[in-house]
């Protein structure tokens, strides 16, 4: 590959993209990536807000396919980047090489199969007495869709709710694959086919690490370079795919299936046998929590719905050998149509897959793995006003019966990864993937030892355009709690500054409490048609909507808020308290034993230096593009009064603080002025 052209094919896209503007920070990201490819070499990149993360990789990425004839996967963390790849940015690169004279090159996104209809699926929903009308919607759109849709359920023109689509989806678990009487017209295997031919394979994270645990098996063909795109993520999505869990829930569906009973007829003191089981098991993980309550044991830093265990759960072995008996009445039945074969070998893949998982669990053996089990009151946040409610520790929970999961994460996913590293030549890019220094704590957590490092500071005018306020926000009143003192404060800022706004929350309780007196005692003394939007009112996307619809809209949000939010235009940003991770998360306080045991510091190996990327990707939600303007506001003191405070404000762009309301109201009427003119 000729590294020399990178530069100006870069220049050449303002011919392809109205809004583009060359940048020196994308070059020198783009010469670095293409460095890399070339010396097969691996790099790990931050790219500032602004510079244009996507080009300065694919540019590089696409030269090496049509000079070379490598091929290059991409793996996102969200699926909307991962289509903004596929559907906009890759076409634009097309047209820019195809313009200087360069061959084609196809390229295709790959999913998980779950997010393709399925029709297997589909075809046991048409046969129900009362078939979901959802997914009845979606199957005749299919069918007459012509031979360009993909299936993928983003390409549907009309929304699906997340249990419409598991009707009509499958998963590793059930999908039959070339055994599958509808294998001529499978989407996933289609999908599947075009990325085994394409030249450049946009997948996700989740897909990634499944491929990299199975050896190559999971992402068809080989390719000579991976891109890790939002690489802050990488090691979350990592963990959740190398996860382990059973429900309840799903083993009474299994139980309940009519292929199972219908094996069981003869046999019905199994199924039965099965049945008492299950309610062994139900019981002995709803003991885990009776006794925590009953000692009153569920302290400060441990959430009251999910409890490590750190022994076997005998229940559960004698669950899994009822599984297995059943899925050998369920093998020994005769089928006599290819369907019904098909849907016996669909319901022994699923029922060998949760007993695999239960059985793994149970066992509590494997010393990287925290085990835990977990309870969830479904509705809770939406029931009706007049549903009765019990509390626990202060908590409100719905009183419907809680729904049980057993589950088993890695402490450590650095082993998964670190021969995978070796072995490829791979590029991982963020916008905030360092602590401001250096990449240290990323590179240990995943594996990747000595690659090369590049820090690309974002293009934007920080110092001019941004203001940071740490305000102290003393003692609250006699009578009134810390939810209630912020919100008062909020208001005056949310006065005090025209335009949209922004709170991100570490707590979900806070911020419910937040929106309570925002709705309520304090609604008054806000300025009237501002309005409000807190996440889970609606889906993320309607909020997000709607409030690029208004002038002064706010939005409350938690942590699923501080990063990947495109907000633009936005004017106030407050962050209530540093975002060092949950301790009641098993996974985060396994990983915290973890460090502790062997002799490390946990607060500042890993707490730390994960609570200061977190802080970054926050308070990069205000400045979203290069005419922003506004203020951060910092509402926990710790920022100041901790030693460690200053490595929060030393990890942030060059930003000048304002001391005091007198100061905020000064720089708010200078950037009237500015937007007058």
């Amino acid at each position: 590959m000729d590294t020399s052209q990178v530069p100006g094919l870069l220049a050449s896209l303002a011919q392809f993209l109205s809004s583009y503007n060359s940048r020196p920070g994308q070059q020198a990201m783009a010469s670095a990536v293409a460095e890399a490819i070339e010396n097969r070499s691996n790099l790990v990149v931050e790219g500032g807000t602004g510079i244009g993360k996507s080009m300065a990789y694919l540019v590089p990425a696409v030269l090496s396919v049509v000079q070379d004839g490598k091929r290059v996967l991409i793996a996102t963390s969200h699926k909307p980047l991962q289509d903004q790849i596929a559907r906009k940015d890759l076409p634009k690169v097309a047209e820019l090489f195809t313009s200087k004279g360069y061959r084609t090159f196809t390229f295709t996104t790959l999913k998980g199969i779950s997010n393709y209809l399925c029709w297997n699926s589909a075809e046991s929903i048409r046969d129900r007495l009362v078939p979901d009308q959802g997914a009845l919607q979606a199957i005749n759109y299919a069918l007459f869709a012509g031979p360009d849709f993909s299936g993928d359920f983003e390409e549907f023109p009309f929304n699906l709710a997340p249990d419409t689509r598991s009707l009509i989806s499958a998963d590793s678990d059930d999908c039959l694959g070339t055994r599958c009487p509808h294998r001529d017209r499978c989407f996933a295997l289609k999908a599947r086919k075009q990325a085994e031919e394409a030249d450049i394979v946009v997948t996700n994270h989740a897909l990634l690490s499944l491929d990299i645990r199975n050896e190559g098996y999971v992402i068809p063909g080989t390719f000579a370079s991976h891109i890790i795109d939002e690489g802050h993520n990488f090691e979350e999505n990592v963990t959740r795919a190398n996860g382990l869990q059973a429900t309840i829930g799903g083993i009474r569906r299994f139980l309940n299936h009519e292929l199972v009973r219908g094996a069981a007829v003869t046999n019905s003191h199994r199924l039965s046998e099965a049945r008492e089981n299950l309610d062994k098991l139900q019981d002995e993980i709803a003991s885990f929590f009776t006794l925590r309550q009953a000692e009153n044991r569920f302290a400060d830093a441990e959430d009251e719905n999910r409890i490590i265990i750190k022994q076997e759960i005998s229940s559960g072995k004698v669950m899994v050998e009822s599984i297995k008996e059943l899925l050998a009445l369920v093998k020994a039945k005769i089928s006599i149509t290819e369907e019904e074969a098909a849907r016996q070998q669909r319901l022994l893949k699923q029922g060998n897959g949760l007993a695999d998982r239960l059985e793994k669990i149970s066992a509590n053996a494997d010393p990287n793995l925290v085990y835990f089990v977990e309870r969830n009151f479904f509705g809770a946040a939406a029931r009706d006003q007049n549903e009765p409610l019990i509390r626990i520790n202060g908590r409100a929970l719905s009183q419907s019966a809680p729904a049980y999961s057993l589950n088993a994460m890695p402490i450590d996913i650095s082993g998964y990864l670190q021969k995978w590293f070796k072995e490829n030549q791979v590029v991982v890019t963020s916008a905030t993937m360092s602590d401001g220094q250096n990449f240290d704590f990323f590179t240990r957590r995943v594996g990747l030892d000595k690659p090369a490092t590049l820090i690309v500071a974002s293009p934007f005018n920080y110092r001019e355009r941004v203001r940071l306020f740490l305000p102290r926000l003393g003692t609250p009143a006699p009578g009134l709690s810390y939810s209630q003192h912020l919100a008062a404060r909020m208001v005056t800022l949310l006065n005090l500054t025209p335009g949209r706004a922004l709170f991100l929350f570490t707590s979900y309780a806070v911020m419910e409490s937040v929106w309570k007196q925002l709705n309520g005692p304090l609604a008054g003394n806000i300025q009237p048609n501002r309005p409000l939007f807190k996440q889970g009112n609606a889906q993320m996307q309607r909020i997000i909507e709607d409030f690029q619809a208004s002038e002064n809209g706010l939005i409350l949000g938690t942590r699923s808020w501080w990063q990947g939010v495109d907000l633009p235009g936005m004017r106030l940003l407050v962050i209530d308290k540093l975002p060092f991770p949950q301790l009641n998360d098993p996974i985060i306080k396994a990983r915290i034993e973890e460090i502790d045991k062997e002799g490390g510091s946990s607060f500042n190996e890993f707490m730390l230096p994960l609570a200061i990327i977190t802080f970054r990707q926050g308070f990069g939600r205000l400045m979203r593009q290069e005419s922003d303007r506004g203020v951060v506001v910092v509402c926990d003191e710790r920022v100041v009064q901790k030693n460690y405070g200053r490595r929060f404000i030393k990890s942030l762009p060059e930003v000048e603080l304002v001391g005091n309301l007198e100061q905020y109201r000064e720089f708010l009427s200078e950037e009237e002025k500015a937007l007058e003119l």
